[in-house]
């Protein structure tokens, strides 16, 4: 399932990051967002353009597009 067609306030683990760009991809790396990481999906903005998820303790906003290329599984 992608990240962007999770339930709100459940936890996932990451299980692909399906991006082609390497720095998108070291910038998620960076944040927490690495296979095996759990995450939080918390909401998406109005016109869902971003999703706001939780990973440790931290709240970050994704674009639509990269939420879309994060393969999670229920927890």
């Amino acid at each position: 399932m992608k990240l962007d067609t999770c339930e709100y306030n459940r936890s996932y683990k990451v299980t692909a990051i399906n991006l082609e760009d390497i720095v998108a991809k070291e910038r998620l790396a960076s944040l927490g967002i690495v296979i095996g990481a759990l995450i939080t999906s918390l909401q998406t903005s109005a016109k869902k353009a971003t999703i706001s998820v939780q990973v440790h303790q931290t709240i970050i906003a994704l674009r639509s597009e990269e939420a879309r290329q994060i393969e999670v599984e229920p927890m």
